[in-house]
């Protein structure tokens, strides 16, 4: 079986106790209305707990990833994790953004769980998918073609064999890779820390697998919960 993804050994110092749920799918029948119903239903749900938790910063998940990533070396303040941003949006507004049925979907999937998610379009990539710390500052170039930027010394990427996909590791995603209303086929991943519980690993795991079948007409292949 291929692996999605290799994590290096220093991000597993980093992030002691992190595990990641990976794999690729090949897209087939689009669900439209469907990915709407649960694109909304998630936020909806997302936004709710936020309030009841008392903010986007308190509720458990968010919080378990806020110690990790803070002790990691992240700059939260600057580079919240994905996750971290979107309940914030939750609280500003009652209808969800959309961009694509794809991205859609892992999003509504990410709400779901309140866990970040993340893709990257498989025919863009360079080589096999790695999750690493950069040893030196490397280019990068911000989805929507951003004003080029440099990584930093002990930063934690997503990257491909030619090029940094995602900073700061749950943060910002490059422009390579990104996924379109085009994209067939693309590698995803979803972290957790293991203070989460394994009913929330299998979980987790579960939905995925249920709703990128549902929604996205999906052929998954080789998904794995790496430790």
């Amino acid at each position: 079986m291929i692996e999605p993804l290799h994590i290096s050994d220093e991000v597993a110092k980093k992030i002691p106790g992190l595990v990641v749920i990976a794999g690729f799918l090949e897209v087939g029948t689009i669900q439209t209305q469907l990915i709407s119903g649960c694109l909304t239903s998630s936020w909806e749900k997302l936004g709710t707990a936020v309030r009841e938790h008392g903010g986007h910063k308190a509720h458990p998940h968010i919080l378990k990833w806020r110690e990790a990533l803070r002790g990691a070396g992240v700059p939260l303040k600057k580079c919240p994790s994905s996750i971290e941003a979107i309940a914030k949006r939750t609280t500003k507004s009652d209808s969800p953004f959309s961009i694509n049925p794809v991205v859609d979907t892992y999003n509504a999937i990410s709400m779901e769980l309140v866990l970040p998610f993340g893709a990257y379009d498989l025919d863009q990539l360079n080589g096999s998918l790695c999750l690493r710390v950069c040893e030196q500052p490397e280019p990068f170039t911000p989805l929507g073609g951003g004003k080029p930027e440099e990584t930093v010394v002990g930063e934690i990427v997503y990257a491909d064999d030619a090029d940094i996909l995602t900073r700061h590791f749950l943060w910002r995603q490059a422009d390579k890779g990104k996924i379109t209303g085009g994209s067939k086929r693309f590698v995803f991943v979803c972290e957790l820390v293991e203070s989460m519980g394994e009913d929330a690993v299998r979980g987790a795991k579960g939905l995925i697998e249920e709703q990128f079948s549902s929604l996205l007409g999906g052929t998954l292949s080789s998904v794995v919960i790496l430790r």
